[in-house]
């Protein structure tokens, strides 16, 4: 008996998870996709069938050193939604103070996030620890450093890359922040210095991991179930 009750909640809770997260949280609207897009091949995770779609910009794998000197690699994030900050010695003073007075007062609206700040050093020695400053926990924060050079090219070649079909860049005025989808798809831009876009970072969060993910979740659950 106890061994059907748990296949049955097993079987189920796909179910009721999309149910809450369609029907319970329909004040969030949809976070757009940003960079280059084409038409390529997409695989149908109900059906297996591969079909022609649009294809959007997903961030490459990268490896890079943390502020301790560690290889820190993409694939530590686990396949995982994350707030990718690029921060620069001149900017540092105008941008962190309102991420870490919101992160201090509105802690429980930050569950989710996990931030990853790019830093444009020479030396590691030289490298502040900008998760740590900001009290974020070994896997919700990571500092990680990059030679300016590499760490301009990292963020004009992956992260803020244009849009064609767009008529002005969606970073165009000061943007810090990237949110990026676990697929690696840039989901959206934030100016980090204002209360108001750190709040459009957490609703745009939010969507990314309990509309689109949770969907995506349930849509591989159900072809799991059925092999």
């Amino acid at each position: 008996m106890k061994k059907a009750v748990l296949l049955f909640g097993i079987l189920l809770l796909p179910t009721l998870i999309y149910i809450y997260f369609a029907l319970g949280v329909p004040q969030v609207r949809r976070a757009a996709f940003y960079g280059p897009r084409a038409i390529g091949p997409v695989k149908n995770p109900k059906t297996g069938v591969i079909t022609q779609d649009t294809v959007y910009h997903s961030i490459k794998p990268f490896v890079c050193k943390t502020h301790e000197g560690f290889d820190f690699s993409s694939a530590k994030l686990g396949g995982r939604s994350y707030l990718a900050v690029f921060m620069h010695p001149d900017s540092i003073r105008a941008v962190l103070p309102i991420l870490a007075q919101d992160l201090k007062v509105n802690k429980r609206t930050h569950t989710y996030s996990r931030f990853v700040f790019f830093w444009p050093e020479d030396t590691l020695q030289a490298a502040p620890d900008l998760a740590g400053q900001l009290g974020l926990g070994t896997d919700t924060g990571y500092t990680l450093v990059l030679p300016p050079a590499e760490y301009q090219a990292m963020r004009d070649g992956q992260y803020f890359l244009p849009n064609p079909t767009q008529s002005k860049k969606p970073y165009a005025t000061l943007s810090d922040a990237v949110l990026i989808d676990r697929m690696g798809r840039i989901r959206g831009y934030y100016n980090i210095r204002y209360a108001a876009d750190i709040k459009k970072m957490k609703e745009d969060l939010r969507h990314v991991l309990f509309r689109d993910e949770s969907v995506k979740t349930i849509e591989e659950t159900k072809v799991e179930q059925r092999r």
